[in-house]
């Protein structure tokens, strides 16, 4: 599988429409009006591909939030079948790869909004991962979750001490852009634990974060899936 990124505005219309139809055929139909916006607000795009055949793609971005060097995950998916866990696994691990450069000897803030126990099962390996079961939160954690609910656009339905997106009002609710990972296996007893019930074509998420240390990105955090 080869995994690369670039520059999500360098994205041709055609491959927003490949991206569209990916999204149809893992189940969200309707997220590809989120893909205009994500090349708006995220500035790297990870494409997982085999011979040429697009399995997954995720929009990411690294920045600063408040000074603090951070990894953020966006609208992401892979297509359903048995390389779906090593294209997901294989992009996230490039945006640890491309930290490893941009932040030298920093601790980055690692966080997206997720949606199923194998997403949430990709925060092992980071540090002190908020929320996680029979922990509660500091409030300086509390703080990070309503910082990055601003940062992706869905903080006035944010719950800080949940740390959930909700649907709120009457009408159809929007679907919130997660990393999808239903097309995956895993996350164990601790994700189901801790996401419960999450439908993103309802307006839900979790917004879930770790710290990837200096020592792991430069060590080559995530690249053991290849």
């Amino acid at each position: 599988m080869q995994v690369e990124s670039r520059d999500s505005v360098s994205l041709k219309p055609a491959e927003l429409d490949e991206l569209g139809q990916l999204l149809s055929a893992v189940g969200l139909s309707g997220m590809d009006t989120q893909l205009e916006i994500h090349v708006e607000h995220f500035p790297l795009i990870v494409l997982a591909a085999v011979e040429d055949d697009t399995h997954g793609f995720l929009f990411g971005s690294l920045e600063r939030v408040g000074g603090t060097p951070c990894i953020l995950w966006g609208l992401g998916a892979a297509r359903k079948g048995r390389q779906a866990g090593l294209a997901v696994k294989g992009m996230v691990g490039e945006l640890y790869r491309r930290a490893a450069i941009s932040f030298p000897d920093e601790d980055v803030l690692v966080a997206g909004r997720i949606a199923h126990p194998a997403a949430y099962g990709l925060l092992q390996g980071l540090a002190d991962v908020v929320p996680r079961p029979d922990y509660n939160p500091t409030g300086e954690e509390r703080a990070w979750g309503r910082r990055l609910a601003r940062r992706f656009g869905c903080d006035t339905r944010y719950d800080d001490r949940a740390f959930r997106v909700v649907h709120k009002g009457k009408g159809k609710a929007a679907p919130e852009a997660v990393l999808d990972a239903s097309t995956v296996k895993g996350g164990g007893k601790a994700a189901t634990e801790v996401l419960g019930e999450v439908n993103p074509m309802r307006g839900e998420a979790v917004i879930a974060f770790g710290w990837a240390t200096a020592d792991a990105l430069a060590n080559g955090l995530g690249h053991s899936a290849g």
